[in-house]
């Protein structure tokens, strides 16, 4: 089963930014992301979407992989300075 991880807003727009084809620690990066405490809501066609309730939690929370650490933090920094983007776990 494949996986992205999406950043998305609400209405569907995708992060110009954020690549969301799939990637080697992204299986990693996505139990780390379901395994915190986070704010969950569903997007205009009922997805689910998540953003950290805890941004300290979550950034401290990064994996030791260079790579997967890397692209997590990447992640981290987006959620926490745009505001309107959300997490979008796509199976």
């Amino acid at each position: 089963m494949s996986l992205n991880i999406v950043v998305e807003t609400i209405e569907g727009f995708e992060h110009p930014a954020w690549d969301a084809v799939r990637h080697g620690p992204d299986r990693v990066i996505a139990a780390i992301l379901t395994s915190l405490p986070s704010i969950e809501i569903c997007d205009y066609e009922g997805d689910q979407l998540l953003r950290p309730a805890n941004f300290t939690l979550w950034r401290n929370a990064a994996p030791d992989d260079s790579e997967a650490r890397s692209r997590y933090l990447e992640l981290m920094k987006i959620l926490e300075t745009e505001p309107n983007y959300w997490l979008h776990l796509s199976y």
